[in-house]
């Protein structure tokens, strides 16, 4: 048992810095791939939000508020302060960061088919970049990685009669 113990020491000596060296080579990429899986994990998880919400305020948007009131609908600035704002908010995203809300209510959403029908469209984007605790995650040269990306949504419902 001890003769094995001086040999492993033996050994031990003897290796190089080889693995310090593959170690620093490969533990950069390793990170690297964390981050952009982090990034785009995180991009992805804004963009179902967002989308979810898109499709939320188009629903909300489709339906009359009042059916004894003369089927009046609902306007945009109610659709983003009751529907979009609160489910953006469940998801701990900033509301105040959406950027061209757009209601178009009774659009023809087939064309070409007969009878058409007709129902309402939302559209907004959000804008996205990645920062941990509060840094950004590449360094001021890679100005279109910084800046981050802008998630644009669209979403229709068909009016119900």
């Amino acid at each position: 048992m001890l003769r094995r113990d001086l040999r492993f020491g033996r050994n031990a000596e003897r290796e190089s810095g080889n693995e310090i060296a593959e170690a620093a080579f490969v533990l950069p990429l390793l990170f690297m791939l964390l981050f952009g899986i982090l990034w785009f994990g995180q991009a992805f998880r804004i963009y179902a939000t967002v989308n979810r919400a898109a499709r939320e305020a188009a629903q909300a948007a489709a339906v009359p508020s009042c059916a004894s009131c003369g089927n009046a609908f609902r306007n945009a600035t109610y659709l983003q302060n009751n529907v979009v704002n609160p489910i953006l908010l469940a998801a701990h995203l900033d509301p105040s960061r959406v950027q061209a809300f757009n209601l178009q209510q009774n659009q023809i959403l087939n064309v070409s088919s007969n009878p058409q029908e007709h129902g309402a469209i939302v559209s907004f984007s959000y804008p996205f970049s990645f920062k941990l605790n509060g840094i950004t995650c590449c360094p001021p040269a890679l100005v279109p990685i910084t800046n981050g990306i802008t998630i644009s949504v669209q979403a229709q419902a068909r009016e119900e009669q």
